[in-house]
């Protein structure tokens, strides 16, 4: 059953299989939906963002997911790629992800493969670039699969013949990867490395100033390098991440808080925030609302 939002906070959490850091970077049409489907030992997901989302992310179900982008794939930039018609996403278990789609609402589908399914050759999350019409083939099955209302409608097969299907259709696509062009010089910055290290100082300690020659510190990194992993993975500078990181983890204090015993400016300087006028103004450009009226449930 599709399920449709109109709070960016709340789409994030009904999302399953991944723990996810999200960021709203902009709205094209307040409405988030998720349409999440159990057929056989697969997790189907079929989502529509009604603005940009700069993602990190970790792959919490026991099996591959695979993440296919639904529109136009371009729009997609995977751990510092950028994704044609003939992308994936393959996340083991337990591997992390960074997903960046600029100021667009876009749509995405993913598919949670059964423990041993299908093992990986790489123990990090990766891009595969496979046969168009493969991958092609297989989005319009799961689209299919997860709109249907009733499994009979989708394909008139019993269910384990459904998932059976959907499995093939996975394995065509990620099957032996590309070669690709031997690297010279240094060797690749792990830019999901980088920006989870980063992540983690931030939720480390939310009220702490941290200049982006400490940020860059505890990723291991020099603060050029930091410079480039960011506007590589989301397009942005590290401050202007940092900056959307706040107000998110404001938003969720303030939904979460009680509006009778808080007040803004309580929860605000918990949040190391000094300036709660100038805060304030980039809170409501953000998110359309006031500190106060996300406060009071408004």
């Amino acid at each position: 059953m599709q399920k449709t939002f109109d709070d960016f906070d709340a789409w994030g959490e009904a999302v399953q299989g991944a723990n996810l850091r999200l960021a709203c970077d902009g709205v094209e049409t307040p409405v988030w939906q998720l349409t999440v489907r159990q057929v056989g030992p697969l997790v189907l997901q079929m989502a529509f963002e009604g603005g940009g989302n700069l993602c990190f992310g970790g792959n919490t179900h026991n099996g591959t997911l695979i993440y296919m982008p639904l529109g136009d794939p371009h729009q997609h930039v995977v751990n510092g790629e950028v994704l044609n018609d003939r992308s994936l996403l393959v996340i083991p278990p337990g591997s992390e992800f960074c997903i960046q789609v600029k100021k667009r609402s876009h749509a995405w589908c993913s598919i949670a493969l059964p423990e041993n399914s299908f093992v990986a050759r790489d123990t990090t999350s990766h891009v595969l670039r496979a046969d168009p019409l493969h991958v092609r083939r297989l989005k319009q099955l799961v689209e299919h699969v997860t709109r249907a209302a009733t499994l009979d409608e989708a394909s008139a097969v019993a269910e384990t013949e459904v998932a059976d299907r959907v499995m093939r259709a996975a394995i065509s696509c990620v099957g032996p990867r590309e070669s690709g062009k031997a690297l010279l010089g240094r060797p690749r910055v792990d830019r999901t490395d980088v920006v989870r290290r980063v992540v983690a100082v931030l939720e480390g300690d939310p009220s702490a100033h941290r200049s982006i020659a400490d940020l860059a510190s505890a990723a291991g990194v020099h603060p050029r390098t930091l410079t480039r992993v960011f506007h590589d993975t989301y397009g942005i500078a590290p401050r202007q991440f940092v900056r959307l990181q706040a107000l998110y983890a404001v938003r969720r204090s303030l939904r979460d808080g009680d509006p009778v015993r808080d007040t803004v400016a309580r929860v605000l300087t918990r949040h190391g925030v000094c300036e709660l006028g100038r805060f304030a103004g980039l809170y409501r450009r953000q998110f359309g609302e006031t500190p106060s009226q996300t406060l009071r449930g408004k």
